[in-house]
């Protein structure tokens, strides 16, 4: 979909409607959102401040005109995505559903598409191989390039985020997610109701680190990350950290990334 700057923030302005419709808005509402503008590569922070910005100043009349001019792939990619963020809690109240009538009468949106819940035949998933189980696992990554295996079972996040530090040798971690490299990595693999993350040292201060490419490369916003990072699966619902449970994911997610970054990666001897 080709959108102006202007339609995104019309479409900002009236997705926000929605995410406050049940009373509040949450984390979980505001991800579909997130993950849509991401799709548009020319949209980074700055811009999608400025996106923001407009959209709260934009009134609701010509936020609707915005989206009503919309071609029907348009029209059908809003009407999915409102759609979304209403029902991502699992909760439909009928504040929600009519606020959704409405909107789709006044857009002139087409009914949202629901997903096949029966596989097809090339996507039917692979038996599970008892033998393919593993510890989860995480994979580090080095300003060197140099990438090595770690595996936890803790499920607890103060217990596991301080492992994390340790791995890669930091005081704290921060998380990257939802960049387009990774987004393209996430639906590449077909996780489950995951995401694609890594990590990196939430206060690098002043250690003596270089820049890790692989990071830079996978964030994508034109300017270096520094330090080791590492590479974990995050839940779409609950945004809870999770190690690679087999070795045919992990083995795969590894040459997925490496690929991306034209492999610059090289497994530890």
């Amino acid at each position: 979909m080709n959108a102006t700057g202007e339609t995104l923030a019309a479409i900002y302005k009236i997705a926000k409607h929605f995410m406050y419709a049940d009373g509040e808005m949450t984390r979980e509402e505001v991800q579909p959102l997130f993950e849509f503008f991401q799709t548009f590569p020319s949209v980074d922070d700055k811009l999608l401040d400025q996106i923001m910005d407009f959209g709260e100043k934009m009134s609701d009349a010509d936020a609707i005109q915005h989206i009503k001019n919309l071609d029907e792939d348009g029209k059908q990619q809003m009407a999915d995505l409102f759609a979304k963020i209403v029902c991502i809690d699992g909760e439909l109240t009928d504040k929600e559903k009519q606020l959704y009538f409405q909107v789709q009468e006044l857009c002139g949106l087409p009914d949202p598409r629901t997903e096949n819940d029966e596989p097809t035949e090339q996507e039917a998933p692979a038996q599970e191989d008892d033998n393919d189980h593993i510890i989860p696992a995480f994979i580090v990554a080095n300003f060197y390039g140099i990438a090595s295996v770690k595996q936890s079972s803790n499920e607890d996040w103060a217990t596991l985020s301080g492992e994390l530090s340790e791995w890669i040798g930091a005081n704290g971690v921060e998380i990257v997610r939802f960049t387009p490299a990774l987004n393209a990595l996430s639906e590449k693999l077909r996780l489950n109701e995951r995401h694609l993350v890594f990590m990196v040292d939430r206060n690098p201060g002043n250690k003596t680190v270089g820049d890790n490419m692989t990071a830079t490369i996978l964030y994508g916003r034109g300017y270096p990350l520094y330090g080791n990072i590492v590479f974990a699966l995050e839940t779409d619902k609950g945004y809870e950290i999770e190690g690679f449970c087999t070795k045919s994911l992990l083995n795969e997610t590894f040459a997925a990334i490496n690929e991306a970054v034209d492999g610059l990666l090289r497994v530890q001897d």
